[in-house]
């Protein structure tokens, strides 16, 4: 195609010049529509209607069976983080109390990382435009700035962003930012597991039920970083709190309060997010453990 093509004699429903496309999505939807029959796509519309609405309420029926993770064969983390902690709560369990806590109209972000990965399969919307996720870029900290520009965007709906307390820490120094007078309210869930989720779970599986430079501190609260932040900060152990204290942190949005829930959990893990990325590492030289140990310096 030469530089001096007249491209205003070109049919405008797609413009193609190299590799570059100029079109209105809506708009050439509208124009396809526009050349469609009333009667386009009745056939079979009723049964797909019903296929949709079973395979909906299968998964429903599914995830609210579910309350653990399994191990994958030769690790025992999951087992053991049950035993270590019977009394905390799942991140599972967790997400169905969201549900039953979460307003209808609520926008919501999602940031990288394993509980919120697990998450991703319960909040339900009824309007676009309400979920805020990072997709498969891995912007980790992603969560919390993006909710807090939705609520400046959407001041008179609810907001809440969901984090895992490793990606919260990256972005966590708006903590100290948002509360001045200006700012609207939000809601800010954090998952506290102690540990950096994701990388953890490909370690155990990956090299044997072993694990490194995953831990997080256990003695942080940011429950108390936010009370330190003027901000308000709740602590939650059970599915019934969760529940209350998200319901009325939403509630006290409309007074410009922002609320911080940190949510205790247990140490399991769910699926990794690449799990046919990797592969099990390939031994080319046996080292014992022997050799590990430190050498006498004469």
């Amino acid at each position: 195609m030469s530089d001096t093509a007249d491209f205003s004699k070109m049919p405008t429903r797609a413009l193609l010049v190299g590799t570059y496309i100029e079109a209105s999505a809506k708009g050439e939807a509208q124009s396809l529509l526009e050349e469609l029959a009333p009667s386009a796509g009745n056939a079979g519309r009723q049964e797909r209607k019903a296929l949709i609405h079973q395979t909906k309420s299968r998964w429903l029926q599914t995830l609210s069976s579910m309350d653990h993770e399994d191990d994958d064969p030769g690790t025992t983390w999951n087992a053991d983080a049950r035993k270590r902690e019977p009394d905390r709560m799942s991140a599972r369990q967790a997400w169905r109390a969201i549900q039953a806590g979460l307003p209808k109209n609520a926008i919501i972000s999602s940031d990288i990382g394993n509980n919120c990965a697990i998450g991703n399969a319960y909040p339900t919307f009824d309007e676009g435009r309400k979920y805020l996720a990072p997709g498969l870029f891995g912007p980790c900290g992603y969560g919390f700035p993006v909710i807090i520009g939705a609520k400046i965007g959407n001041p008179d709906i609810p907001c809440v962003g969901f984090a895992g307390d490793g990606a919260f820490g990256i972005s966590m120094s708006e903590m100290s930012s948002i509360g001045r007078d200006e700012y609207p309210g939000i809601t800010m869930v954090v998952f506290r597991n102690y540990q950096w989720g994701a990388e953890k779970r490909n370690s155990i599986l990956w090299f044997d039920n072993n694990f490194v430079g995953t831990e997080l501190d256990p003695h942080l609260s940011y429950a108390k970083v936010a009370e330190g932040c003027g901000l308000k900060g709740v602590t939650v152990k059970t599915q019934a709190e969760l529940t209350e204290a998200l319901r009325a942190s939403c509630e006290a949005q409309k007074k410009r309060v922002t609320t911080f829930i940190e949510v205790i959990l247990n140490q399991e893990l769910g699926e990794p997010f690449r799990r046919d990325a990797m592969k099990k590492p390939t031994v080319v030289a046996g080292i014992r453990r022997e050799d590990m140990r430190p050498q006498q310096v004469a």
